[in-house]
């Protein structure tokens, strides 16, 4: 199923996923019924089905709007400055306050990796989904390389790659514990406190020029925050996610100024 490409279809297309998000924040994501989406909009069953399928592809496409690598390549050109330390850290700032904002994206982010859901999505969205979750593990992979290339760590190809997979484990176990509200508080301290100790223990295993400080995570979690709080819904819409997703791979990377 294709995603809508002229001016009319794009804004009903928002309308339903505006719609979708409402719903699940108000009945959840179980309780929702894809049907009641066209009486929501206010649309005939026939225009819903023009865009979506069934409930995964409605579930699919409202993570890619919301996802945080929409943000990222934003705010790396309008900061340029940045090192490749701080390129590393910024998809974790941006998931913590995607997170912060929005009361249904942990959920989405959580139900649409599970292959009983995108799987059954429409060919076009499961390709979309697929190169949006490996360009968020691209960024990562790619911010390293140029953190060695910059002289700011010393890592062999595989110490990047665990370090790579040692910081996506760690951000989907931290909001995992934290987001089900079912840990007693004496197993859990403050919450910022706790994420920014255990992403520094992590990053301190690898050989930094420089390591992680907590007043480099506050600094870049402050910038975070004020870019968020002018740009955050600018981009979660479905023209957005399609000029992304037709942009050829190097746009969601984090050295394409430097790279070419």
């Amino acid at each position: 199923m294709k995603c809508p490409s002229d001016s009319l279809s794009i804004l009903r297309c928002n309308q339903i996923l505006d719609a979708a998000e409402r719903l699940i924040e108000s009945q959840g994501i179980v309780s929702f019924k894809f049907s009641q989406l066209a009486h929501e909009v206010g649309c005939s069953t026939g225009t819903l089905y023009k865009f979506f399928e069934r409930k995964e592809d409605v579930l699919v496409c409202l993570f890619l709007r919301s996802a945080t690598s929409n943000h990222l390549p934003i705010f790396i050109h309008k900061n340029p400055e940045l090192t490749a330390q701080e390129k590393v850290l910024l998809p974790i700032l941006f998931t913590f306050e995607t997170i912060k904002r929005s009361s249904s994206f942990f959920t989405l982010r959580s139900v649409s990796v599970n292959t009983m859901v995108w799987k059954l999505a429409s060919d076009e969205k499961v390709e979309r989904f697929k190169k949006r979750i490996n360009a968020f593990w691209s960024w990562f992979t790619d911010s390293l390389h140029l953190a060695v290339e910059n002289g700011e760590l010393v890592a062999t190809p595989l110490q990047i790659k665990e370090l790579v997979q040692g910081i996506t484990f760690y951000l989907t176990g931290a909001l995992t514990q934290f987001e089900s509200q079912l840990i007693a508080p004496e197993f859990l301290s403050d919450r910022r406190e706790t994420c920014y100790r255990h992403l520094a223990n992590l990053m301190a295993r690898y050989d930094w020029k420089t390591p992680l400080t907590f007043a480099l995570f506050d600094s870049l979690e402050a910038r975070t925050i004020k870019f968020f709080d002018q740009h955050y819904r600018d981009h979660m819409t479905c023209a957005a996610c399609s000029a992304l997703s037709n942009t050829d791979t190097k746009a969601l990377s984090p050295c394409t100024r430097q790279c070419g």
